[in-house]
């Protein structure tokens, strides 16, 4: 037997293997999905419903968030990241491509460059539509924004420093005209570390009337969504430091100015759905960047270390869309993750797909069940009802049955594995 002729049967005996798995979970697909279906219609719920409003969901992802990030004491690049925004966008083409569920992308400027017609071009080749316009007044470049950045942009004391960097988020705004962006996303690393820095109500006065600027220059259709972090780079005194600061600065610019709640801008312990709540109550939550934490700040995959809290999260905004007090079609949901460790595009993927089980998982409560537990004031029985939702509802089966009926992989990061072996396979062959 020639050794051509064992590799043929060695590679046949593997690919029927391979076939044979692939039916098995398809069987084990279709059967859970059989239970799932029985469960939700024991909680009073329509898998057909949850299917659909889990289709309608659409999560924005950041053009930054397929590079290779770091810590502050390195990035480690291994020469397969994108670097260009051609690449950056082409990586976010292929994240829609492989879950259906991306088709915006937030954009980073003066990173991704400012030219409107090269992105609008890249952004149609890749079946993409431009998202929020994020600005960046805290990387120093040509002065007057180079090291006198150390002192803030909008809150900078130095006039000309102030003036460019307004103007800088003025050229945003007219960037989010020609590329048809909705959303302007501020976060300012604006701060101060020692208490005879600045004037506290020196920084609020140059807040507000560099805000005052932005806000009137937004066209028809147009918002500003107030991101706030309450420390870091400044240690004493961050411009908007949390929440109620910005939805105060939201509620003296107008209807147009929401604020944006960063899932990893807040101290330990924060109860975030609580925040979001009380935003929503108010009528100014705009949306969310999400990522998740351990310690600060960490920029981790989202539902990566704490799926329970985004579950949390995702109950308290359908609670609110039930309530009418806010649509859920009406929330902005994007990704603001920092990618250091793992493929970029695949953690990517990652995210999304635990943001969608978070929804199917919320979708899934039993909500006349949990309201009338409410209403007894039975707190064991009201936390069952949730906890029961979270861990006893086969979401897998759900969510691979939605990727296969609208069309896309049942399992996008192993889609995405097996195209990169063949690319790689037919580079080395060439």
């Amino acid at each position: 037997m020639t050794v051509e002729l064992l590799f043929t049967l060695h590679s046949s005996l593997i690919l029927r293997r391979i076939a044979m798995l692939e039916d098995i979970q398809e069987t084990l697909r279709e059967q859970q999905l059989g239970v799932a279906e029985k469960i939700l219609q024991s909680r009073g719920v329509d898998i057909k419903e949850v299917k659909s409003k889990l289709a309608a969901l659409k999560v924005e992802v950041p053009s930054w968030g397929f590079a290779r990030a770091g810590t502050r004491f390195a990035v480690y690049t291994d020469g397969t990241e994108p670097v260009t925004v051609q690449d950056r966008l082409a990586a976010a083409g292929l994240c829609h491509k492989l879950t259906g569920s991306t088709p915006s992308v937030a954009l980073a400027i003066p990173r991704d460059g400012y030219d409107c017609d090269l992105i609008r071009q890249l952004l149609s080749e890749q079946g993409l539509n431009a998202g929020a316009i994020n600005s960046d007044s805290f990387n120093p470049r040509q002065a007057p924004l180079d090291y006198r950045l150390r002192w803030g942009s909008l809150t900078n004391p130095l006039p000309e420093v102030r003036r460019a960097a307004l103007q800088h988020h003025l050229d945003c705004v007219e960037m989010m005209r020609k590329l048809d962006s909705k959303h302007f996303s501020l976060w300012l690393h604006d701060g101060t570390n020692s208490p005879g820095q600045l004037s506290l109500f020196e920084q609020s006065r140059l807040l507000e009337e560099s805000l005052r600027a932005l806000y009137n220059a937004l066209g028809d259709g147009q918002q500003i969504f107030i991101e706030y972090k309450f420390f870091e780079p400044g240690f004493y005194a961050t411009a908007i430091a949390d929440w109620g600061r910005a939805y105060a600065l939201a509620q003296k610019l107008g209807d147009r100015a929401k604020v944006l709640v960063d899932l990893g801008h807040h101290p330990l312990g924060t109860n975030i759905e609580q925040v979001v709540a009380n935003l929503q109550s108010l009528g100014k939550l705009g949306g969310f960047h999400f990522n998740d934490k351990k310690y600060a700040d960490d920029d981790l995959a989202t539902g990566s270390v704490d799926p329970f809290q985004l579950f949390r999260i995702f109950n308290v905004l359908i609670e609110a869309d039930l309530a009418g007090l806010q649509s859920i079609d009406d929330v902005a949901f994007m990704i603001d993750e920092s990618h250091c460790l793992k493929d970029p595009l695949e953690e990517m993927i990652e995210a999304v797909d635990n943001i969608q089980r978070a929804y199917v998982l919320a979708l899934s409560v039993d909500r006349q069940a949990l309201k009338d537990a409410q209403k007894k004031v039975d707190a064991e029985w009201g936390d069952q009802i949730l906890k029961n939702a979270f861990f006893d509802t086969p979401a897998n089966a759900i969510l691979q049955t939605s990727h296969l009926e609208r069309g896309y992989p049942v399992d996008p990061i192993k889609e995405y594995r097996a195209r990169s072996s063949q690319q790689r396979s037919q580079s080395a062959s060439r």
